[in-house]
């Protein structure tokens, strides 16, 4: 898990640091954006009311993390991310509930398209993986107690999102929604028969700059360009 965790953000870095138009039949292609993130998340843990005994609801949270996104045209790109965020439930009939906090790293296919007058609207679908950095019980009464060995503490699962996006001069605003269905069971205590698992939708503003424009070559274009 956690090689398939460190891959996205090989991945990242390596975009980053070999950021670059690429050419095809003599013609520029491409473009590396990258960016802040901030946001909010609505997440729950499934069957979780079934095996504890407690009603479960959802509980909110947030995120906040970097973007960087790798386009081969103008409709088709790759996305991946980096963000720090606070999951968990909580317990409708004790007034308790679950935090935890993640690192968590998305590889996403991205598509483009025009559509109710807006210039770009988007979906995109792909995977995600992440390992908990915290996790707490609160009680009624405010105590918290760490969660313990029996909830794991990597998870990964499937993403599918839409969004819509504004260029700007400076940059490209957006805003993005999302739904993640995590795959690992969560408690082992659980037993095979109920599988407890994290669920997940995010809303965040995102804010993105072009990379390429800021490559040495890419600066003497625009200044040979100007004069």
């Amino acid at each position: 898990m956690r090689k398939i965790l460190f891959i996205p953000v090989l991945l990242l870095f390596t975009m980053v640091a070999n950021a670059q138009i690429f050419t095809i039949f003599g013609q520029d292609c491409g473009f590396i954006y990258v960016g802040p993130k901030l946001g909010g998340t609505y997440s729950t843990i499934s069957n979780y009311s079934e095996w504890s005994g407690t009603e479960a609801k959802s509980k909110l949270g947030y995120q906040f993390g970097g973007v960087a996104e790798f386009g081969f045209t103008e409709k088709f790109s790759i996305q991946t991310e980096m963000l720090f965020y606070a999951k968990g439930t909580k317990f409708d009939d004790m007034d308790g509930q679950i935090k935890m906090n993640y690192i968590g790293i998305p590889l996403l296919a991205k598509y483009a398209f025009k559509a109710f007058g807006l210039t770009k609207l988007y979906a995109m679908g792909g995977t995600f993986s992440e390992v908990r950095t915290k996790g707490v019980w609160v009680d009624p009464g405010g105590t918290t107690s760490d969660l313990g060995s029996g909830f794991k503490k990597y998870d990964w699962g499937l993403s599918i999102g839409c969004g819509a996006e504004y260029p700007t001069d400076k940059g490209i605003w957006g805003i993005d929604l999302r739904y993640n269905l995590g795959m690992t069971d969560l408690h082992d205590d659980a037993g095979d028969n109920t599988k407890t698992r994290s669920r997940s939708f995010g809303f965040a503003l995102t804010y993105k700059y072009d990379l390429t424009k800021l490559l040495p070559k890419n600066r003497k274009k625009e200044t040979t360009t100007d004069k």
